[in-house]
């Protein structure tokens, strides 16, 4: 049973004194005809805390002997911290002021500090309740380990992308695209906005053939923005953004796109190039055309991964832009163009170490011969004419390495059906050497003039004119 209180009740603060009297107040009783009797007064309790402050004694009234209590302990803790301003405070403000020292002195903060931080506070949040907010913080904010800058974390997803065996093509785009993003936000991650992401994207430029500066496609566009997306929802799952939250970066559009149609060689074309190229060029532009093969894949692709006696061509996972390895039919006129040229082993292109410098000398060769070729002419004329040869979208997306969804939507009706067994019919030149004299007179009725070209007659398998 706790203690009964007795009064008065003195506190000592040093050499001072605080006295708690109990002092109840009586209300005067009001005339009133028709009251009847005598009635006592009313009797309300109330408090007195007294104590002397430079010679003056200080007297405070209180309804209730816990605000009486709180005052005075309050009282005791100025006067022992010589707080002469608290002091000098007077009723009401004098109650707040020892409530609010009482409430924050665990915090180890001045009272204008804790003032001036809570404005900030609402000066950010507006109506936003305080509370509120830290119910927020304490779900999402917490979940931030640490406040890294943009580069850092580009540099530790690229290394994680290498660690976790992605190919090199996506690796080097991400790296160029994330880079370039970093270097326009030298800051913490935390602090990139949705609006300044939309705003670097729509300024995003690039170069033409020419060498002009262009504003960027919408199509290049959505892959800086998936490139942006990809960075912040790994900063999301390492703790540099709030779990449990959508980033900025997935909060910017992606941009409609209208895909234009995609170029391709015409058999003329095709014809002019090859027969004009030097063997450096002529074997992989052949393959390109015949087979398909990226750029990128072609300078990885050895003489060992092609197979002239099953007629394929082998592309392990390593080699591949998707990680998926590949069988691709050799073509008999591929066949034919690569007969005189093929080794036993050994890279096809080991004068070049960069995709674009193969890309480079493709564009040279195309310029001498009055030719576009252009940086996926090559592939986009195989799936093209593929798909029109074979009408089957799933074969030609196992053979190229695309999805069924884009060679519906890029490669359909680009050539006919004839178109597509004359491409895969263009086959060398044939020179026809002298023979023997007692053959002359057959060589002469069967002969065709130098530098004609021949196509490949399934039927026979011998070439013939066109």
């Amino acid at each position: 049973m706790a203690k009964e209180v007795t009064f008065p009740l003195k506190i000592k603060a040093g050499s001072t004194v605080i006295t708690i009297y109990r002092d109840p107040l009586k209300a005067p009783v009001v005339d009133n005809d028709k009251t009847q009797g005598d009635e006592a007064p009313k009797q309300y309790d109330s408090y007195l805390v007294t104590y002397y402050q430079g010679g003056r004694r200080i007297r405070n009234r209180f309804s209730s002997s816990q605000e009486a209590k709180d005052t005075a302990n309050a009282v005791k803790a100025k006067l022992l911290n010589n707080d002469s301003a608290a002091l000098s405070l007077s009723g009401q403000d004098s109650l707040i002021y020892a409530r609010a020292k009482n409430l924050t002195a665990h915090l180890g903060l001045a009272l204008d500090e804790i003032a001036n931080q809570f404005t900030q506070a609402k000066a950010v949040l507006g109506d936003t309740d305080l509370m509120e907010a830290i119910r927020f913080f304490e779900r999402f904010g917490k979940t931030v380990k640490t406040n890294k800058a943009v580069s850092d974390v580009v540099t530790e997803l690229t290394d994680t992308l290498k660690a976790d065996g992605k190919s090199d093509y996506h690796i080097r785009d991400m790296k160029a695209r994330l880079q370039a993003f970093s270097q326009a936000f030298p800051k913490p991650i935390q602090e990139v906005r949705t609006k300044e992401i939309a705003d670097w994207l729509r300024a995003l430029k690039g170069r033409n053939k020419r060498g002009e500066e262009v504003i960027l496609s919408a199509k290049t566009r959505n892959h800086y923005r998936n490139s942006v997306v990809q960075l912040f929802n790994f900063s999301r799952d390492h703790g540099y953004l709030p779990k449990g939250m959508p980033t900025d970066a997935e909060a910017v559009k992606t941009l409609d796109v209208v895909s234009p149609a995609n170029e391709i060689f015409t058999l003329d074309e095709i014809r002019t190039l090859l027969d004009g190229a030097p063997e450096r060029l002529l074997v992989p532009m052949a393959i390109k055309a015949f087979a398909g093969i990226r750029t990128e894949e072609m300078l990885s692709l050895r003489w060992e991964n092609l197979n002239f006696d099953t007629k394929h061509i082998v592309l392990s996972a390593d080699v591949t832009k998707t990680k998926q390895r590949r069988i691709i039919p050799m073509q008999e006129n591929l066949i034919a163009w690569l007969t005189t040229h093929k080794k036993k082993e050994g890279r096809i292109c080991p004068r070049w170490q960069r995709p674009q410098a193969l890309v480079q000398a493709f564009d040279r060769h195309g310029k001498r011969m009055g030719l576009d070729v252009g940086a996926n002419k090559f592939r986009n004329s195989y799936i093209s004419y593929r798909v029109a040869v074979t009408h089957d979208v799933g074969k030609v997306s196992l053979e190229s390495g695309n999805s069924p969804r884009v060679i519906q939507r890029e490669y359909l009706e680009l050539a006919t059906e004839q178109q597509g067994k004359d491409w895969f019919a263009v086959g060398p030149k044939v020179k026809f050497k002298a023979a023997k004299k007692r053959n002359r007179r057959k060589r002469m009725n069967t002969r065709t003039p130098r530098g004609d070209h021949y196509a490949l007659d399934r039927s026979t398998g011998s070439n013939v004119s066109i």
